[in-house]
């Protein structure tokens, strides 16, 4: 009895810290860059487009969760932004690890707040694909989806 009393304990502690560790609305919408992980799967598809002359391919990342809000981003080449693709490691994970944004976390949040105020054009997209390297590539990324206003 005495050995499983402190078993219980730390689940209890864990799950009570749960949700004190996961991110709420206004703190993501605080971040001036947010970072998104990205691993191709049912609703998670990653199109690549035709490679261009300069060997440059663009490809879109589409986060469709039970098929009900969609969230595309793009990576384009601009000629007013340098090209960045860096492979990332844990290092790279533990510090940025707050303003790391998984889609899925969004779910409890509003889709319309999301569009608008979380992913709007002001604030620098990256998306850690982990699809391609098991370490997982940094891709600087538009987001392109359109704030819908609903009354």
């Amino acid at each position: 009895m005495k050995s499983i009393l402190p078993f219980f304990l730390i689940v209890i502690i864990l799950l009570l810290s749960g949700p004190a560790y996961s991110q709420s609305y206004e703190q993501i919408k605080k971040l001036d860059t947010i970072y998104i992980p990205f691993k191709e799967g049912k609703y998670n598809v990653k199109i690549n487009f035709p490679v261009e002359r300069d060997g440059f391919k663009n490809r879109r990342y589409v986060f469709n969760k039970n098929k009900k809000n969609v969230y595309n981003f793009e990576f384009k080449k601009n000629a007013s932004q340098a090209f960045e693709k860096q492979i990332i490691n844990k290092t790279f994970l533990k510090r940025y690890k707050g303003k790391i944004v998984k889609i899925n976390s969004l779910e409890k949040f509003d889709d319309q707040d999301i569009q608008c105020e979380l992913f709007n054009r002001s604030k620098v997209f990256y998306i850690l694909d982990f699809s391609e390297n098991k370490k997982g590539i940094k891709y600087r990324v538009i987001f392109i989806n359109m704030c819908n206003v609903r009354e």
